[in-house]
């Protein structure tokens, strides 16, 4: 005999949550618009609003995906070099390879059946001592599902950087053309 009870699934802690009015009729509208149900449109989104994490060991081959799924040659003279990636991919082979928690900066906007997001991300490592600052720009673009069509959309970049200044610049360039409404 099961001891989960029916009704909700079992994804985690229950959270009770307070929203005003509006927001969260806005709330019903993309859950409805997404055919989710309120709670999986919310975890969604929370989801969608962060960067991705690392959880639990490092691998390799988590770091490798990282790298190689950047968007290269934006601008190949200040974005991270392939001697950078084989530093911190060695750490990670060796084990040596920490990262400090990383800090983010998000700029959103978002209307009836779609949300663009714009973040800037710092993360430090530590491969074997040497300190390593990584500034990632990521964009990201989400198209809900209405009820006439058959799918939503999801699209996401994002480019590395190891000058802060150039990181800074490419992602204000990206806020001003691609956070218009």
């Amino acid at each position: 005999m099961s001891s989960a009870s029916p009704g909700r699934p079992a994804v985690g802690p229950k959270v009770p949550i307070n929203f005003p009015p509006g927001l969260l009729r806005d709330i019903e509208t993309g859950a409805s618009i997404a055919r989710l149900t309120r709670a999986a449109w919310v975890r969604r989104a929370a989801a969608r609003a962060l960067p991705e994490t690392f959880e639990g060991v490092l691998t390799p081959d988590d770091l490798f995906r990282y790298f190689t799924a950047r968007v290269k040659d934006a601008e190949p003279d200040r974005e991270i070099d392939g001697d950078t990636i084989r530093t911190l991919l060695t750490a990670a082979d060796d084990g040596t390879l920490t990262i400090e928690p990383f800090t983010t900066e998000t700029k959103a906007i978002e209307a009836t059946g779609w949300r663009r997001q714009l973040s800037f991300i710092t993360r430090t490592f530590l491969a074997g001592g040497t300190k390593i600052v990584i500034y990632q720009v990521s964009f990201g673009r989400i198209t809900y599902q209405r009820p006439d069509e058959n799918d939503s959309d999801q699209y996401s970049q994002y480019t590395l950087y190891l000058d802060q200044d150039a990181a800074r610049a490419y992602h204000e360039h990206l806020r001003q053309t691609l956070l218009r409404a």
